[in-house]
């Protein structure tokens, strides 16, 4: 991360430094920031991946449900379906699992890239000068 120009710190290049209790609070503060923002991208992450891999998990577990050498179960659905039936569930189910993966995987990085949430993450060493707070609301490019 570049430092700003001199006309958007407070005084020096840099701003002025915190003193060492400030820097620690700040650092703490930032430090659960960051952790708020990670714990948003793995919720994205499991969100999406659980929608879009629903139905080839919905077909595995029907598969396994009715098959008579895994669990035979007496549910209504295992009435219509043969162990040939299962089979071709459970086939179907692991081949679709590939391609929704990839299509998971392209709908998170589109979701992070529109909402920008990588961007949400500070480095710590804001915490060192004072007037470099939450100032990636503004422009996202770096000086230069």
């Amino acid at each position: 991360m570049l430092p700003p120009p001199p006309a958007h710190s407070e005084g020096s290049v840099w701003g002025s430094r915190r003193g060492r209790c400030g820097c620690v609070a700040c650092g703490a503060g930032l430090l659960l920031w960051n952790v708020g923002v990670a714990l948003v991208c793995v919720l994205v992450l499991v969100a999406v991946f659980t929608l879009v891999l629903l139905p080839a998990s919905l077909l595995l577990y029907v598969g396994f449900l009715c098959h008579s050498r895994v669990l035979d179960s007496p549910s209504p659905i295992c009435r219509y379906l043969d162990d040939n039936s299962c089979s071709a569930l459970i086939i179907l189910g692991f081949v679709m699992m590939s391609p929704l993966v990839v299509v998971a995987a392209a709908i998170f990085c589109g979701l992070l890239r529109r909402l920008r949430l990588l961007l949400l993450f500070l480095p710590i060493t804001c915490a060192w000068y004072r007037g470099q707070g939450l100032d990636w609301g503004g422009d996202v490019r770096a000086w230069v």
